[in-house]
């Protein structure tokens, strides 16, 4: 069964790049273009890892974290945090660590070598 991973970024080209990496290694990508988005389409498409955005305009990357780690249907999700803040795994005390965050811009191989620790090959 093919592995899903759910990217939730609202700069169109950086999300573009990770479904170009992730589709050319078997992954199957659900979008979002903003934390709202990315809340209801984990509940409802059930990823099996997801690429987390900290700024976005609505709904920060740390509250959606916060609210996924915390609801049924998601929390046993794992969270892999991209961004170019330099100190974003000190946003989430000890809940997340420094191998769970991307910095950008990032290497296609750093990030596949991410998901693969969480959930493994694409099938």
């Amino acid at each position: 069964m093919t592995k899903r991973v759910l990217i939730v970024e609202d700069e169109e080209a950086v999300r573009e790049l990770e479904r170009f990496i992730l589709e050319a290694e078997g992954y199957e990508v659900v979008e979002a273009r903003d934390g709202l988005e990315g809340l209801t389409k984990a509940e409802f498409k059930r990823p099996d890892l997801i690429l987390l955005d900290l700024m976005m305009p609505d709904v920060s990357g740390g509250r959606m974290f916060d609210e996924m780690k915390q609801h049924p249907t998601t929390q046993g999700i794992p969270i892999v945090v991209v961004t170019g803040k330099p100190d974003a795994h000190e946003i989430f005390d000890d809940t997340i660590g420094r191998e769970n965050v991307i910095m950008k811009p990032f290497e296609a191989d750093g990030l596949l070598a991410v998901i693969r620790h969480h959930i493994g090959d694409s099938e």
